[in-house]
């Protein structure tokens, strides 16, 4: 096929023809602006991360971190017939073991440590038995217990329940106090402070009648009362002066008390109003 040849004059007629009938369509002509970006130029469509400075405070505050006060222990254990429980940790100071006892034959409970060596808490001919001992412990104790962890160990033939406590001794009622019961018992914080005193006691049953005070450090108690059967008496007992292991210090103390029957203990200071 040979080329088709549009003569000069008749391609301007054609354009010209073609502008007209846009304008007269009312078409409109939109005019781009092209941007050009120089080559040393990379455009982003991701901004960039702004940079962030931590500045970590130094801490002004040089004071050594508190010591804390030692736990006290409250632990309640129980049991339908012989067996142990625990464990549990005991510190220096004065431990008292709360016992109750709802079977008939012989109970013994054995405070036995985790070196084996042991101590027995209370041993009844009988039950059912229901009464209070109180211990000490104390680093080096060789008729008692010592800091660490122990096991309960209980011969019966009914329900048990055992409650092991210790707490610190800061408060105490002053001379003149009376406690009673039967049976073992005490407990009771007192506070003594330096003077004479005279500890005033009755007993109705019919083995040994014990009292003694155990001070918050462990220390061996003291013993005021000593006695088998019925018994009515005062005992004088000296509080400051001399040495600790001599006579009871101003402080608080326990009160312990050993009976297989009624008992009652006053304590009062001499020159007391």
């Amino acid at each position: 096929m040979g080329r088709i040849t549009i003569p000069r004059g008749l391609f301007l007629i054609v354009v010209t023809m073609a502008i007209s009938v846009l304008a007269a369509c009312g078409g409109s002509s939109a005019t781009a602006t092209a941007t050009t970006v120089p080559a040393t130029e990379t455009p982003s469509a991701v901004a960039p991360t702004p940079t962030v400075s931590t500045v970590v405070p130094t801490p002004t505050n040089t004071d050594p971190s508190p010591t804390l006060a030692p736990t006290d222990l409250n632990r309640q254990l129980d049991g339908d017939s012989s067996g142990e429980a625990g464990p549990f940790t005991i510190r220096t100071g004065v431990m008292i073991v709360f016992v109750r006892y709802e079977g008939d034959g012989p109970l013994t409970i054995t405070i036995r440590g985790s070196d084996n060596s042991a101590m027995t808490s209370v041993d009844s001919s009988s039950g059912p038995y229901q009464g209070e001992r109180v211990h000490r412990i104390f680093d080096g104790n060789s008729e008692g217990l010592v800091p660490g962890e122990y096991m309960v160990e209980v011969e019966a033939d009914g329900p048990w329940d055992v409650r092991l406590f210790q707490e610190t001794g800061t408060s105490g009622q002053p001379a003149t106090v009376t406690l009673a019961g039967k049976g073992d018992g005490g407990g009771s914080w007192l506070r003594l402070d330096d003077g004479e005193y005279t500890m005033t006691t009755s007993h109705a049953g019919a083995g040994g009648f014990i009292v003694e005070l155990f001070d918050t450090l462990g220390l061996p108690p003291y013993r005021i009362v000593e006695a088998t059967g019925a018994y009515q008496g005062e005992d004088a007992f000296t509080v400051g002066g001399g040495a600790p292991l001599k006579n009871p210090q101003t402080g608080f103390y326990a009160m312990g008390v050993q009976s297989e029957g009624d008992w009652e203990v006053t304590i009062a200071r001499n020159d007391a109003p």
